[in-house]
């Protein structure tokens, strides 16, 4: 029979023989066609190839518009160049926090970069790089040609004059009046000016006032907090962030009108709520990109060292991301801290490395050529309140014959592990998924026990090659229903 929910989302369940979902690395498309004899199927996230190595550590944030691309390097401000190569264009402060880089547009042809507390000018037409603001500038934006600086510190979002973020006006600046608790992040999706504090949030715009010409929007005010202050995004023409409110924290929504609706689930909000009580969410951050028709946002926990993504292209559906450690036998966080769209490359640069790299869709390796390892779980069977389980052949239909031509992955193998409580797992056994060409190529495992409460298999790949699943099948007995069965 076809194994209900084998190509489904991360759901893992406080109780392991409830639900214990997992997937890692790789993410679920649904098949459009009518005809397609499924209805989902699993796709590898992608792989990340090094593009570009520069001197300093810690990429904290990478931007790009019109024929220009610009990065922040540990304490480098940086321009790219479609050559993979590299250039300093000035020096920053570094602090935890990412860095933010906005752009005033062509008529003021100017970038602001907020680094460590301070904001900084980069002049386009002459390379110039100056130090604009000290100690006021945890992140910035920029709506209708003025640069905007928000202060965690004291709460205040100061603006530049219009198209010059060389004048600051010391008396053009505004703070939270609507609610007590302060302003956590700023958020600028024009033409509106999001600000969350630790409980509520409150969206503002420019009202056209003198001489400080913003102003909150009547009604658009809201009982969800932020986390922490890189803990929201854009995703499209949507809004989403990791929430606090008065009641807790460790929500995930988003909003395309000034109405939040949760997103995350039971799972999402369990993993969550355990990486709070281990260490903390406090410190999450967002990374967004679109990519073959999906739009991910994936919010990582570093200290949880965990990440969890959500599709946005298919409301509720999510996976989880993640490094291999091999040492601790678990995943970590997933690398890519930040994100950047330029010469047709999705480029990205993590926290630990000086190195920026392009996602693809089609590797199976880490930029430091490290594998990937992906696991799926799915849903239990249970067995009968009359029979004893027994599974005769488990087969997962994947992708044949996509062996690479030599060394790993050349005879790609698929690892099977069996649980029959939830919690204990058999010894690993493999199968091979062909070698290049190969196509026709079944991945089966005969004999795979039997037990007189529920089975659960565990598949694990680390070959370097485009992991593709269509669902899979088991012949056995003993089978209950998959819902209501004594």
């Amino acid at each position: 029979m076809r194994y209900a929910g084998f190509c489904g989302p991360s759901n893992p369940s406080q109780s392991a023989i409830a639900d214990a979902e997992q997937l890692v690395n790789w993410f679920t498309e649904p098949i459009q066609s009518p005809f397609a004899p499924v209805e989902t199927a699993l796709y590898p996230t992608p792989g990340t190839v090094a593009w570009l190595v520069a001197t300093g550590v810690g990429c904290r944030a990478v931007f790009a518009m019109g024929t220009r691309a610009f990065a922040v390097m540990g304490t480098d401000f940086i321009e790219l160049f479609a050559t993979g190569t590299y250039t300093v264009r000035g020096t920053v402060l570094q602090d935890q926090y990412p860095a933010t880089i906005s752009y005033n547009g062509p008529t003021g042809g100017q970038l602001l970069v907020t680094s460590g507390t301070n904001a900084y000018l980069f002049v386009l037409s002459s390379n110039a790089f100056s130090t604009v603001l000290t100690g006021e500038a945890t992140m910035g934006g920029m709506i209708n040609s003025r640069f905007l600086a928000f202060n965690i510190v004291t709460g205040r979002v100061r603006a530049s004059a219009l198209n010059d973020g060389a004048t600051w006006d010391g008396l053009v600046y505004f703070q939270r009046g609507q609610a007590p608790d302060p302003w956590q992040c700023m958020i600028v999706r024009a033409p509106e000016i999001w600000l969350f504090g630790e409980q509520t949030f409150e969206v503002w715009y420019d009202a056209g006032n003198f001489p400080q010409p913003f102003a909150p929007i009547p009604g658009a005010f809201g009982h969800f907090g932020i986390v922490s202050p890189f803990a929201g995004a854009i995703v499209g023409d949507t809004m989403t962030w990791v929430s606090r409110d008065r009641d807790g924290a460790g929500r995930i929504v988003a909003a395309r009108g000034f109405s939040p609706q949760t997103i995350s689930n039971y799972a999402v909000d369990t993993a969550l709520a355990g990486y709070a009580r281990a260490s903390t969410i406090n410190d999450a951050e967002v990374l967004v990109y679109s990519m073959e028709g999906h739009q991910f946002a994936n919010f990582t926990f570093p200290s949880g060292r965990g990440t969890w993504t959500h599709d946005f292209s298919m409301p509720g559906a999510w996976h989880e991301r993640g490094s291999w450690i091999a040492a601790e036998h678990r995943f970590g966080a997933w690398a890519p801290r930040v994100h950047g769209y330029a010469f047709g490359k999705h480029l990205v640069g993590d926290r630990g490395t000086g190195t920026i790299a392009y996602l693809d869709s089609t590797v199976g390796t880490n930029a430091d050529g490290s594998v990937i390892r992906r696991l799926r779980i799915p849903p239990p069977l249970w067995a009968s309140s009359q029979q004893r389980l027994v599974v005769d052949q488990l087969e997962v239909y994947a992708e044949a014959g996509l062996g690479l031509t030599s060394g790993q992955g050349s005879d790609p193998q698929m690892m099977l592990r069996c649980s029959g409580d939830g919690k204990t797992w058999s010894t690993e056994r493999m199968a091979s998924a062909g070698k290049k060409g190969e196509y026709r190529k079944r991945l089966r495992w005969s004999r795979c026990g039997a037990t007189d409460k529920l089975f659960v298999p565990e598949i694990t790949v680390t070959d370097p090659i485009p992991w593709r699943i269509a669902g899979a099948e088991v012949i056995g007995s003993g089978f209950a229903a998959r819902r209501g069965a004594a």
